[in-house]
């Protein structure tokens, strides 16, 4: 399968955050006098838009507390901790490396995605970034994936993109990408969501640069084959934005 970029998501793909957004979702709720099930922040926190997780899980409250309670996520949200995920960094460095473009595309702040990077070392290596309140929706709603693939220049069906979530394996095919699913928890639930394999973790991703950009081959499966930036076509067909590919290969 052919591609011209890699999409990722951040929150539990580049970086674990699921302790911290559960502990802040759980007190706001207890402060308004509410309870929360794991299965409602699967359901409807983790890999959403904090809009749709107020409108959701605080939905007893009025239209002012609800409010009340996103401005308190607004204002919480980019200093929430966070861990790298094993092997992911290698991967966008990789990739980098090998002049395939790439995105962010994540429910985070700006800020937060921000000092994310700068943790990482990434910064600078992403072509664009799409992060919250960009979109005129949120995932699970396909329009952060279209904005994203839009700033490359590129249909949606040309990016592949890794998710972690269930909402946003399905945000990404309503764009018409193809997701891989990268999740340690119910894998199973990231394939009837749409991802076209759902592994779990960046160990089971093979990384081989080439002249004309890479390959990931996905838990020994599957091979997907990503262009660089020297060999994109325009709508003519000729050579697209400039660049150089790596060489050689590495397994992350």
């Amino acid at each position: 399968m052919q591609f011209s970029a890699v999409l990722f998501d951040m929150d539990g793909v580049l970086v674990d955050t699921d302790r911290a957004i559960a502990d802040l979702w759980h007190r706001l709720a207890s402060d308004s006098g509410l309870v929360l099930s794991d299965g409602d922040l699967k359901a409807h926190a983790f890999g959403c838009a904090p809009e749709h997780t107020v409108e959701t899980l605080f939905a007893p409250l009025t239209e002012q507390d609800r409010a009340e309670v996103l401005a308190r996520v607004r204002a919480a949200e980019p200093d929430l901790a966070c861990e790298p995920v094993p092997h992911a960094t290698d991967l966008v460095r990789a990739l980098a490396a090998a002049d395939v473009p790439l995105a962010l595309v994540t429910g985070a702040s700006t800020v937060r995605a921000s000092r994310a990077l700068d943790t990482l070392g990434l910064a600078g290596l992403f072509d664009t970034t799409v992060t919250w309140g960009e979109a005129a929706r949120g995932k699970p709603a396909p329009d952060c994936y279209l904005l994203a693939a839009r700033r490359l220049g590129l249909p949606a069906a040309e990016c592949l993109v890794f998710e972690d979530t269930s909402s946003g394996v399905r945000a990404a095919t309503a764009a018409g990408a193809t997701c891989l699913g990268v999740s340690r928890g119910d894998r199973g639930a990231l394939r009837s969501s749409g991802a076209r394999h759902a592994v779990p973790g960046f160990e089971a991703v093979s990384f081989r640069g080439n002249p004309a950009g890479a390959v990931l081959t996905v838990a020994d499966a599957e091979e997907f084959c990503l262009r660089s930036t020297a060999h994109q076509l325009d709508p003519v067909g000729e050579p697209g934005r400039s660049g150089s590919a790596t060489e050689g290969s590495s397994l992350l």
